[in-house]
């Protein structure tokens, strides 16, 4: 696939970057994102600004939504002029099919690049053409022993929907489909002949959804994704320039990012899945600008707590501190553009600071922090350069169709348990759930001729999680939804009952949230869903206020026994393997620290897949701590998790000045002190996975205190000089690492409750050396 980002449309972007600058000094970040509630219609309307910026950057999903609610337009308009054209005596259930067709499609589909889409449309059609040809088969409005049929074949079309999920989230959305197809097909009951009708409907929305998702009019994931990379420099440039004039004036400063950027971050993490998903082989080149972006992220924070806390005495360490900041920023706001001149003061301010830090007449915390703050420019000096020169070339880079990842092995049905015997895998055990679960909403159904049971067993389908957590955060986000959903579409009825196009545009409308919601907030989807089934079975069906009111104990039956055999029949929980799945990342951790200088042995590993592994890890958070509630406690996970970052960030910041210590090629005095540093850091590690005693630590602080001053002995010689900074920087970031995997040995050794004061005190009682 050749590139979708040239060095032309890079500059143009930076040039619109560069003449908004103006504005963006004097407004907030969320302003300069376009989020202001002033600009947007009120509060309310910026915080759904703000949102959509956030979760769907580049109007990914939003697209999806409108060209869904264009689709039901058309169908509705094709499917009532085919039902009366060929006098079908269909005008509502044959548009209603049609729109089931362009609804599951668009549902079902992510967005992804046209070559994928078509390929996962095409799978969801032949689901849905296979079910449909059974249904003509069977012919539920035949007679009462043909509904029979149909609602019996609800429980095993619900173990086969489940099954598919051991194909992962491709598998898990082909299976709703069919269920959701299935459902339309049991409220409709068709004759035969009916049911032929019905495929043919089908076939037309699937064709018109199919027509306009691979149309050419659709926004570039790439593209927003490098917008959402732009929109982070051009705060952090800000964030520089404040940092500039409050040095010069002598102000104290905030090493704190704001809110701003950290929503600006998360945007970046939503923007790089479309983007991976619409070019699969660029991923890699995806992940390395995400990378590089998270790096600028880290080295302005650490830049900020590098500002000595001095007053006006001794050497003059503002200006050239000042001067630097600006450089940076400016590269920044500029990346495509070189100023040799530039450079050279950039060089000028940095040997400065330097000078500054060995001036005896400044206190030894002073000059530390000058010596930090030389390395944190020059690691932002190296971290602008490699952005730059990703951006600037064309981005991403061409690539072959082999390039393409592999898709991911189905999960075996059967697997092999600690005892060596086969036991049922997690798919197989949640599809055994289903199994259960539908056929108790389906007896049910029998035994009490409940009017719309197949809602429960809907419910059952959407709720019923690969985990007891998740399967419990599904049933109180969809019920609360539902509840609010019929509430809000009942008021809604009871008020505009004689407006039937006002009311659908509602329909549709409602719709059109559910597509956009459905990743990141599933209890407003749950709410649309339910307001817009209302409304279409009022308008299709004129169900009224005692049906409406059905929809919410069937939801209730639904998501309670969903509930109850999750918890009781074969139940699969996330935190029996959370605690081993976080010792064999610190392992892995472990190895690529060990993997760096100065003492190498193999290939450096890097911890840029680790960090991919924590943020999967986070997205689990509320699952995994939802199971506490049934007994099944991993500790306090939420901590956990954010330990785990804390840590790989400071891993990333070694990694990084452990690369250039070893390009700089110190004396062996600075290698000797580096390996007492390294083996301290080794030794936190095996206490943290419960291989070494906390007292085994204690002498690995003095060791690297007794080292220090040999180094400082030799700070005359001028290679000693160099190294110094990066010297002082390994040895706060070993120091810092200390705290974390202190922590992480208390939160992953105790039992349920998690102890917080315990892994608090940890973490402040790990060892610790002296800075030189």
């Amino acid at each position: 696939m050749g590139a979708l980002w040239t060095p032309r449309a890079n500059r143009d972007l930076v040039r619109r970057h560069a003449g908004a600058r103006a504005r963006t000094m004097s407004e907030t970040p969320a302003t300069a994102l376009g989020t202001s509630e002033g600009s947007t219609g009120g509060p309310y309307a910026g915080r759904v600004v703000r949102w959509l910026a956030i979760h769907d950057p580049g109007g990914i999903d939003t697209t999806r939504a409108l060209q869904l609610a264009v689709a039901f337009v058309i169908v509705i308009t094709l499917g009532y002029s085919t039902s009366r054209a060929f006098g079908l005596g269909l005008d509502v259930p044959f548009p209603l099919m049609a729109g089931a067709g362009a609804l599951v499609l668009v549902t079902f589909t992510p967005a992804a690049s046209r070559r994928t889409e078509a390929r996962t449309m095409g799978r969801i059609f032949a689901l849905a053409m296979a079910f449909l040809l059974v249904l003509i088969a069977v012919g539920p409005g035949e007679g009462h022993g043909n509904e029979m049929v149909q609602k019996l074949l609800l429980v095993p079309l619900s173990f086969l929907a489940l099954v598919l999920r051991r194909s992962g989230m491709d598998g898990q959305r082909l299976g709703l489909s069919l269920i959701v197809v299935a459902t339309v097909g049991t409220i409709l009951a068709p004759t035969r002949a009916q049911a032929v009708y019905f495929l043919v409907a089908f076939c037309q929305g699937a064709a018109v959804m199919v027509a306009l998702r691979l149309s050419p009019w659709r926004p570039s994931a790439v593209q927003a994704f490098v917008n959402s990379a732009h929109d982070v420099e051009e705060m952090l440039a800000a964030y520089l320039r404040d940092m500039s004039e409050a040095v010069r004036a002598g102000r104290p400063f905030p090493a704190d990012l704001g809110p701003e950027v950290g929503a600006a971050r998360a945007r970046v993490w939503n923007a790089l899945a479309n983007a991976s998903a619409e070019d699969p082989g660029a991923r890699m080149d995806f992940e390395h600008l995400r990378a590089k972006i998270y790096r600028l992220r880290v080295a302005v924070l650490l830049l900020a707590s590098c500002i000595p806390a001095t007053g006006r005495g001794g050497p003059d360490w503002r200006a050239p501190f000042a001067n630097a900041a600006d450089h940076i920023a400016r590269r920044l706001e500029v990346l495509d553009r070189v100023d040799d001149k530039a450079e050279e003061r950039f060089e000028r301010a940095i040997e400065t600071l330097r000078a500054a830090a060995f001036d005896t007449s400044l206190d030894p915390a002073a000059r530390f922090a000058l010596l930090r703050a030389v390395t944190a420019f020059e690691r932002l000096s190296l971290v602008v350069t490699g952005i730059a020169a990703q951006e600037i070339a064309p981005f991403p880079p061409p690539h072959a169709e082999e390039d393409q990842p592999p898709a991911p092995a189905p999960v075996p049905l059967l697997i092999r348990g600690p005892d060596g015997r086969r036991t049922f895998s997690a798919p197989l055990k949640v599809a055994c759930q289903g199994l259960v679960a539908t056929a108790i909403t389906t007896s049910l159904d029998l035994a009490f001729h409940l009017e719309h049971a197949y809602w429960a067993t809907m419910t059952v389908m959407f709720v019923l999680g690969n985990s007891v957590g998740e399967t419990f955060m599904r049933v109180r986000y969809r019920t609360v939804g539902t509840l609010i959903g019929v509430a809000l579409g009942m008021g809604i009825f009871l008020v505009l009952d004689a407006h039937l196009w006002l009311l659908a545009a509602l329909c549709v409308f409602a719709q059109m949230i559910g597509i956009v919601t459905q990743k990141d907030r599933y209890d407003v989807a749950s709410a649309a869903t339910g307001f817009s089934v209302i409304l279409g079975l009022h308008l299709i069906a004129g169900l009224g206020p005692e049906g409406m009111l059905a929809r919410i104990y069937e939801t209730v039956i639904g998501a309670g026994i969903a509930l109850v055999v999750s918890y009781a029949v074969l139940p699969v929980y996330l935190t029996d393997q959370f605690r081993p799945e976080v010792r064999a990342l610190l392992k892995r951790c472990r190895d690529s620290f060990a993997s760096w200088w100065p003492r190498t042995q193999g290939e450096r590993i890097s911890m840029a897949p680790l960090a991919r592994e924590v943020r999967q890890l986070d997205l689990r958070v509320p699952q995994l701590g939802a199971e506490q509630v049934f007994g099944h406690s991993a500790g306090d996970v939420v901590n956990i998790a954010s330990t785990l970052d804390v840590l790989m960030t400071y891993l990333a910041l070694l990694e990084d000045v452990t690369q250039r210590l070893a390009l700089a090629a110190p004396q062996d005095e600075v290698v000797a002190l580096a390996e007492t540093a390294r083996s301290r850091t080794l030794n936190a590690f095996a206490q943290a996975l419960g291989e070494a005693s906390a007292d085994q630590g204690a002498a690995a602080a003095p060791a690297v205190e007794a080292a220090v001053p040999m180094v400082l002995a030799l700070a005359d010689d001028p290679q000693v000089e160099q190294a110094l900074p990066l010297v002082a920087d390994y040895l706060a970031y070993s120091e810092a690492v200390q705290r974390p995997l202190a922590e992480l040995r208390i939160m992953l050794s105790d039992q349920a409750p998690w102890n917080r004061a315990a892994a608090l005190a940890a973490g402040r009682a790990a060892p610790q050396a002296a800075s030189p």
